[in-house]
């Protein structure tokens, strides 16, 4: 029995399960298992402790990272402090230089665009349990350094728990809501959002939500370049945590400000393969093929309790030739796992097309 684990998709699709909850509501040991969709089989995974719902994500050669971003149970003392995991040799390498680390609970993280820049970031967080702690630090890694460490990032205007975070066609992170205190007691659910860029190493203002998000609420990538909210778990009802809070059932969708400066002119991927094997190019129609600047592989999200480790976005190598775009899938399996991904193209102006979906074998 296993409830609130973690899922990783690995690069030879097969599946790791990672901590979670028994039958009678006690935190497992650390034995975890993998599922192989060829047998439809389970098989012991290599042994070691995590609280539930940790954060790995599969990098470049296979490891596994765990930024110490987590949500649910386990104790203040055990399986917090984040590192590089190599399943072959079940060993365990912690990286230093994260600060706060006694408020990871809750945090957001991703695999910042696009993945081959192997660069990891984890945004706010909180104590351990109903702890009424929350940090507003950001901080990012570079994987591909012989000593990778943390380093700061720029803060969030407040500190934050449950805040969601999604990897957008042009490159930026769009990131909302979320709560102050423990599912937004004391009403500190939190109506901003903000649009990281990871070049500048910056966040801007975004559009407001009007709906508060704290446990159980989610974001994710729509095909279509919007990003959908919906969810929200508040322990209360109102700010004198006197009435018990209802479960959100309001769905909000926010639009980034390149699809209202190109709302006519948004550039079309016309007529092509729907399956893509690593290492090969594709090709597809597309009257706007010479303004296209990038393409990107979207996973598209699975996401609960604000742990995502399936998303990524994967550059492509790109050639436009007469009304032609012809995109390079890397031949690397632990940058592109096998599934389901879209495709986005963004023009010149940052102005991203609505996806198509590809399989990438």
């Amino acid at each position: 029995a296993r409830w609130y684990p973690t899922l990783v998709g690995l690069e030879d699709g097969r599946v790791l399960s990672v901590s979670g909850l028994d039958d009678v509501g006690a935190i497992l040991p650390g034995d975890n298992e993998i599922y192989d969709p060829k047998t439809k089989k389970w098989g012991k995974g290599p042994f070691h402790y995590f609280p539930t719902y940790p954060a790995l994500f599969l990098t470049k050669g296979g490891k596994l990272f765990y930024p110490g971003a987590n949500a649910g149970y386990g104790p203040a003392d055990k399986g917090r402090e984040p590192g590089i995991w190599d399943l072959k040799k079940n060993t365990f390498t912690k990286v230093p230089g994260l600060t706060d680390t006694d408020q990871l609970e809750t945090a957001a993280s991703l695999m910042l665009p696009p993945v081959q820049d192997q660069k990891v970031m984890v945004l706010g967080g909180g104590g351990v349990g109903e702890s009424k702690k929350s940090t507003a630090r950001t901080a990012v890694i570079d994987l591909k350094q012989d000593s990778p460490a943390f380093e700061a990032g720029p803060d969030l205007p407040q500190g934050t728990r449950y805040l969601n975070s999604v990897i957008m066609p042009d490159d930026t992170v769009f990131t909302s809501g979320g709560s102050e205190d423990y599912r937004g007691r004391g009403a500190s659910n939190i109506l901003k959002a903000q649009s990281y860029d990871p070049k500048t190493n910056t966040f801007k203002e975004a559009a407001e939500p009007t709906v508060g998000r704290n446990y159980h609420s989610e974001a994710l990538l729509l095909p279509d370049g919007r990003v959908a909210t919906f969810g929200s778990d508040s322990l209360y009802g109102d700010k004198d945590n006197t009435k018990l809070g209802k479960f959100e059932q309001r769905m909000e969708v926010y639009t980034p400000p390149a699809l209202h400066r190109g709302k006519d002119r948004r550039p079309v991927i016309g007529s092509g393969p729907e399956n893509a094997e690593r290492g090969t190019t594709v090709t597809y129609e597309s009257a706007d093929a010479d303004r296209i600047a990038t393409a990107r592989l979207m996973r598209p999200s699975a996401v609960t309790h604000t742990t995502d480790v399936e998303q990524r976005s994967i550059e492509l190598g790109l050639k436009k030739t007469g009304g032609k775009l012809s995109v390079t899938v890397p031949d690397d399996p632990t940058l592109v796992p096998p599934g389901w991904y879209m495709l986005f193209v963004t023009d010149t102006d940052g102005v991203p097309s609505e996806a198509k979906w590809v399989k990438v074998a």
